[in-house]
């Protein structure tokens, strides 16, 4: 562990739109100092006046046999402690010897079994190096995980111990009279193991091998679940997947690809998503891991893959500037995010901020045209938005002030720059519809202003624009697809065929929820077919917030700015005239009335 220092040219790069190796492995070594910490800091936690004396002997016992195996393989050690199983598991274990009770709740891991994984981690680093050892580690419902080697299958008490020894290079683990022999190439099943598998892919000299960790017991992300292990032919698509992704990559965003190579250790598969939305995360205590479910399986996949990696890893990059430097003060306040369908704090804006700025800089290298072209448009749009909000931000240190500056300047002339003029405009339709639809379900007129606008709506008087006050935030947790008209969009460019048949259906929500047929009319150009169906929704019980925000689209492009604008600039008044009114006004003339 050493002192680390951001140089000028580390903090340069860190503050680019383009990832670059040398700042990535300057942040991995960072990270390296901050795992051994973490270590430390378990140690004196579980040594302290509060801990059990039985907790500590063993701890101190189990680093006693961790420094022996650093000693004997430091490189092997050295890739245990940045695995990002190792990350999760100290910060987990942390925050748990933190609480006033560390002993297990219900549905918890014995405190025994967490405070043993330094010993699984020793006998993974000695069993790497083809050291002769033997200790006993912790069972975990019947298994033995061995970090970046695999996991044995033995039995016996789900929370008991196993014994795990190595001799002349072969390792065995074994608990209640079964022993399992691990094989000479520990990526490999055989019986009662289960191997470590890696993705691996080579292009123009440059290679890329992460780790596949479907066996870690460690979830970075627990609201997205556990994995399951993938079967050989799930294995075999996430293999080939990556080898496609790579060629684009490597071709076209070299620095990147070559920045990947030194950071990206592992991926966590995630089911399927939804069509043309992907899910993926990364963590804060999981450096270089990403959480991503399987991409569509098109024509698109190689580039819609690459830029996935790209944006958790950027995630990723800022988090380990964070633990070296913070970026911004505490701060109540809550902010649109053209990425989210929730209000966001201001650290989770600078995440976006930070990530989407990498991720228009990558379709900015694929073309104008397409769908590149409307994902440059979207994104470029997207990051110029919320680096109004954040420029200048009291709350922001000199350092989050540097890199929001430095991107914001990095992108700034992209907005002049030309694509296709279909493109730009589905991504003027996305994002608008995005804010206005967000705007709809988090921002509250005051009540009594609400029934002054009523109430001059149903004696005839002009809406009086001059007097209307700011709504207030007030969070809907039940928003969620705002980017219906984004996914639409990709559908329509990708794969036509798909975008026809859905349009042709009467209930497409069934197969992509979220869309109703207003909003294939808007995406595919009949303005006023779908000017006609938002109104009809509007005057139903029901209607979606969304509605009011896509009406305001088609009438815009139906020649009625004034009242499409009224519209998507503040739908909020609209969606509280018509709460306040006895029955459902008509959409359209409130517009108008709205726009004055």
């Amino acid at each position: 562990m050493r002192l680390h220092h951001l140089t000028d040219a580390v903090l340069q790069s860190l503050t680019s739109v383009i990832e670059e190796k040398e700042a990535v492995a300057f942040l991995l070594d960072a990270e390296s100092s901050r795992r051994l910490l973490l270590l430390r800091a378990i140690l004196d936690a579980v040594s302290g006046a509060d801990a059990r004396p039985g907790d500590a002997d063993e701890v101190r016992r189990a680093w006693r046999l961790l420094e022996s195996a650093e000693r004997s393989a430091p490189a092997a050690f050295r890739r245990v402690l940045l695995d990002p199983q190792t990350g999760v598991w100290a910060a987990n274990l942390l925050r748990r010897l933190s609480r006033r009770s560390p002993e297990a709740t219900a549905g918890e891991v014995p405190l025994r079994v967490e405070l043993g994984y330094l010993r699984q981690w020793a006998a993974a680093v000695f069993a790497a190096a083809g050291v002769d050892f033997r200790t006993r580690v912790p069972l975990r419902d019947g298994r033995v995980f061995l970090p970046g080697l695999g996991r044995a299958t033995v039995g016996g008490d789900p929370w008991g111990t196993a014994e795990v020894w190595g001799r002349d290079g072969v390792v065995r683990v074994a608990a209640g009279g079964v022993t399992v022999t691990l094989p000479e190439e520990t990526e490999r099943d055989v019986p009662g193991w289960e191997g470590q598998r890696r993705l691996r892919a080579e292009h123009a000299g440059v290679h890329l091998t992460l780790a596949l960790d479907d066996l870690g017991p460690y979830v970075p992300v627990p609201e997205l679940g556990a994995p399951r292990r993938l079967s050989e032919a799930q294995f075999a698509s996430w293999q080939h997947w990556f080898e496609c992704m790579w060629r684009v990559l490597v071709d076209d965003h070299t620095d990147s690809a070559r920045a990947l190579t030194t950071g990206l250790l592992s991926l966590v598969p995630l089911p399927r998503g939804e069509r043309l939305r992907a899910r993926a995360a990364s963590s804060s205590d999981a450096f270089g891991c990403l959480l991503l479910s399987e991409p569509d399986d098109d024509g698109v996949l190689p580039v819609q893959l690459g830029v996935a990696v790209l944006h958790e890893f950027r995630h990723t990059l800022l988090n380990g500037l964070l633990f070296l430097s913070p970026l911004f003060e505490e701060c109540d306040e809550a902010f649109y995010a053209p990425w989210r369908d929730d209000p966001r704090p201001l650290g989770g804006l600078a995440h976006g901020a930070y990530a989407f700025s990498g991720v228009a800089h990558y379709w900015r290298a694929r073309g104008g045209e397409g769908l590149a072209g409307f994902e440059f448009a979207l994104w470029r749009n997207a990051v110029r938005t919320v680096f109004e909000t954040l420029r200048d931000h009291s709350a922001l240190t000199p350092l989050g002030q540097a890199l929001i500056g430095s991107l914001d300047e990095q992108t700034a002339g992209w907005h002049a720059e030309p694509v296709g003029a279909w493109e730009q405009r589905l991504a003027h339709l996305s994002a608008v519809h995005h804010r206005a639809t967000w705007r709809a379900h988090h921002l509250r007129v005051p009540s009594a202003h609400a029934r002054e606008l009523a109430d001059a709506w149903r004696a005839g008087r002009p809406a009086d624009s001059a007097s209307r006050p700011d709504p207030t935030l007030d969070a809907d947790p039940h928003a969620c697809r705002l980017d219906t008209l984004a996914l639409l969009a990709r559908l329509r460019l990708v794969a036509p065929g798909e975008f026809d048949a859905l349009h042709a259906m009467t209930d497409p929500g069934s197969v992509v929820p979220g869309v109703v047929p207003a909003d294939l009319a808007l995406v595919d150009g009949d303005a006023a077919t779908a000017a006609k169906l938002y109104a009809d929704e509007l005057t139903s019980p029901g209607a979606r917030p969304a509605a009011w925000a896509g009406l305001g689209l088609a009438l815009a492009e139906c020649g009625e700015r004034g009242a499409g604008t009224a519209l998507t600039e503040r739908p909020e008044l609209a969606l509280a005239v018509g709460h306040s009114l006895p029955s459902p006004p008509d959409p359209v003339a409130l517009a108008h009335w709205l726009a004055g």
